[in-house]
Order: C-alpha cells, then structure tokens, then sequence
C-alpha cells in the first residue's frame, strides 16, 4: 500500500509543472489527449499482470465487515479531508492572498508524501500502524494550520510540505490494523469499504469547504481541515 500511493501521488507532484509545460508549448487539447492516453498505457501494462491467488473460507457479509473497520474508517476520512481541500482550495489561497507559485502547491505537497513513503514505508509492519498514524495525523493538521495562519507563499509551501509529510503514511498504517481485524478471505473487501471512507471524505470536502471559504475566505477551509485532524488521534487511541 504505501508503495502503491507513492507511485499515485509522485504523479501529482510531477503532473502539475509537466502539465503546465504541455499546456504552454502545445495547447489545452493535446494536454487533455495526453492525460487521456496515460490511463490506456496504464491498462496495457496491468494486462501483463499475473492473477493474486484467491483465499477461500467464510465469507461474512458487507456490512458486518464494515462495521469491524469503522474506527480505522472514520479516522482515514477525516485525513482524507486534508488532502481534498489543499488540492481543491490551495491555488485559490494563493490567488485570494495575491501570491505567486500557487502551481507548486501539490508539487511541495507530492513530493513530500513520496518521501516520507520511501523512509518510513517499512514502519507500519515493523512498530505497529497506531504508533505511525498517531504522529502522522499531528504532522498534518500543523501544516494546514500554518497554510491557514500563512503571512506569505513560502510559509504556505512549507505547509504543504508538512500537509504531504503527515498525510503519507495513515491510511497504509490504519490500512495494516484493517486487514488485521478481518480474516484472510474479506481483506480485499475491508480494503475496499476503508478506501470507501476517505473517498466519501474526499467527495463532501469540497461542497462543504466550498460553502464555508464563501462566507469565511480560502484560508478559513484550511483551519476547519486541521480541527477535523484533530479528531484523529483521539479515535486512534480509542
């Protein structure tokens, strides 16, 4: 899991200025026809793929698993919400406050989530998913809050540098708790409902963030997304 992020959000942080590039040199076509090609690329290279062995046993239903892994779910959504708003809301900071090099924000963002994958990668299965996801939630709700306080673009970058550097490493670490609750055959299924709760966090992110940065400016969103933060460790230690 956290390799396959890794791979998923170095793409963000590399996407932004190559798209940028693409878009400068050639034009908004040929960056959508490109970004349109890569999946197919994508799909020719998982073809080759040999098939994962099926474990077989009892299988309980849905809804029970899901009630196994709620914790874990509702902890990986609330980070989820982080993401979604500095991906959604982090230019139009930028832009509300006056500042340049707000197309760096995911760059500064990717690469240190990719960074972080690559140095503690390893941690969850050998200290325990808790013991990493409990600083890493901490780590992340400081950079929102100092996207949010942010008196200049270089403060803000940091912050999302932070943001990318907390956010790397809770779901694989409460992805390991998850499949040790299940039994072997339903570990693919309690993947899929845990992935289910950030997706679902990522989804209301916006509207609602949307609705708040109407009445209260961009930044205001970056403070309610580090309070949610805050919540984490305590389900976490529950």
């Amino acid at each position: 899991m956290a390799w396959t992020g890794a791979a998923m959000y170095g793409a963000f942080a590399v996407g932004g200025p190559v798209g940028l590039i693409v878009y400068q040199h050639f034009s908004f076509a040929v960056l959508m026809g490109l970004s349109a090609a890569l999946p197919l690329a994508g799909l020719l290279l998982i073809s080759t793929l040999p098939p994962a062995p099926l474990h077989t046993g009892h299988r309980e239903p849905f809804w029970a698993i899901l009630n196994k892994i709620r914790g874990p779910g509702i902890v990986v959504a609330l980070q989820g919400v982080g993401f979604a708003a500095l991906g959604a809301f982090l230019s139009l900071r930028f832009l509300q406050a006056g500042w340049s090099y707000a197309g760096w924000g995911l760059t500064c963002f990717g690469a240190a989530f990719v960074g972080m994958r690559m140095l503690c990668g390893h941690l969850p299965d050998r200290v325990g998913g808790l013991k990493v996801a409990l600083p890493s939630l901490v780590l992340e709700a400081l950079g929102l809050a100092l996207i949010w306080g942010a008196p200049s673009p270089e403060i803000a970058l940091a912050g999302a540098l932070l943001t990318g550097a907390g956010c790397s490493m809770v779901y694989p670490s409460l992805g390991v708790e998850v499949v040790r609750l299940v039994p072997a055959p339903m570990r693919s299924t309690a993947l899929g409902g845990y992935s289910a709760f950030q997706d679902l966090a990522y989804a209301a992110t916006g509207p609602l963030a949307g609705f708040l940065a109407d009445r209260s400016g961009y930044a205001r969103c970056f403070y309610w997304a580090a309070c949610a933060r805050c919540w984490g460790p305590h389900l976490c230690a529950c």
